[in-house]
């Protein structure tokens, strides 16, 4: 009981300072504690060991995850950029439309009007399903690369993530061997 209440609060004192802030304060603590254990000297010695392996592990971790981060958020970037083409081929062909949709709609002769919006039918219709139809596509094409790009960071996030509970584990099950031994002398 007594070990898990020491780990307990060495991992509060982990996740509240840096590096060896950390150490020297559990060190602190356990000094100025009312602690009358004759095995403390060991139990310093196996957080004194174990305590940098866990931060190294956490910034190991951090700097994996922050890496999956930046990937994804290149990729991303540049994924988008390279549709920017699409975008405005896409957008120039609606900018012709609507021209010719304004040019209709300041006619104020009614023949004329009908006319001109008869005439859009005929002459656009390829341009509206031509629109529809490379948009559509580009839609689909990005959207898929977009859930690769999101599944493979999953797969990043995942892996580093599982890589730190691992070797977290690893090492909270040295620190408890460690810790064992000291209660058993």
């Amino acid at each position: 009981m007594k070990t898990a209440i020491i780990l307990l609060i060495a991992l509060g004192a982990c996740a509240a300072e840096p590096s060896p802030r950390t150490l020297n304060s559990f060190c602190s603590y356990l000094d100025d504690g009312k602690e009358t254990v004759s095995s403390l000297g060991n139990t310093k010695k196996c957080f004194a060991r174990y305590l940098p392996e866990l931060e190294s592990e956490g910034a190991t971790w951090s700097q994996g995850y922050n890496a999956c981060q930046k990937i994804t958020i290149n990729e991303r970037l540049s994924l988008l950029t390279d549709a920017t083409e699409a975008q405005e081929e896409i957008r120039e062909a609606a900018l012709g439309i609507s021209s010719f949709i304004d040019q209709c709609l300041v006619l104020t002769e009614a023949v004329d009007f009908f006319n001109c919006f008869a005439k859009m039918a005929k002459l656009q219709l390829a341009n509206v399903y031509s629109i529809s139809f490379n948009a559509t596509e580009q839609a689909l094409i990005l959207n898929k690369k977009l859930s690769r790009i999101e599944l493979e960071h999953y797969r990043c996030t995942n892996q580093t993530e599982q890589n730190y509970v691992k070797g977290t584990n690893t090492i909270f099950r040295s620190l408890d061997q460690c810790l064992q031994q000291n209660d058993t002398h």
